[in-house]
């Protein structure tokens, strides 16, 4: 179906081509192509997820949490590692404390800030998943090679610092 999809694609830039000249086509495709990759990574992480009640925001919140020695960080901090907007990691948060996976503190150094703490079931819930998402991962990337992966990681990244240059309203990682 995927590849249906990206033929007809294909198809109507042909279309396009001969009506405009000079089009890119490569990097068109390569730009769909990452815009489907993600969708569809993105699909297949929260599909994997949704028996345990989360999705992909709300795992790698948990796991931000998970990370840090204490299990703990600021809504702030969050928002910056996760790449999602302050608003809308206040969201998260009060979901996750109304399914009992963190605490909402006040900050004892820093009246103005707030502590989220992953609790006993956010840690149970992380412990459980985890080795699962770690299977997930590997069965994904199973057909290429660590040379590949390298590579791959390499081109990502090259990609990720190219469109950081564009002056996009974003996030700042």
């Amino acid at each position: 179906m995927v590849n249906e999809c990206l033929n007809a694609f294909e198809k109507r830039l042909e279309s396009v081509a001969q009506k405009i000249p000079g089009q890119p086509r490569q990097e068109i495709i390569l730009s769909r192509l990452q815009f489907m990759l993600t969708k569809k990574l993105q699909e297949l992480t929260n599909q994997s997820l949704q028996q345990y009640g989360i999705n992909d925001t709300v795992w790698t919140a948990l796991m931000m949490l998970y990370s840090n020695p204490d299990n703990y960080i600021f809504p702030s901090d969050l928002s910056h590692v996760i790449v999602s907007s302050r608003t809308n990691i206040t969201r998260l948060a009060d979901e996750m404390v109304e399914k009992g996976w963190i605490s909402r503190e006040g900050c004892e150094t820093d009246r103005r800030k707030i502590i989220l703490t992953l609790t006993k079931a956010g840690v149970e819930l992380v412990e459980t998943v985890m080795p699962k998402r770690w299977a997930m991962h590997q069965t994904l990337w199973q057909d290429f090679t660590d040379e590949e992966k390298n590579l791959m990681e390499v081109m990502q990244r090259k990609l990720l610092t190219t469109l950081s240059n564009f002056n996009v309203e974003e996030p700042s990682c």
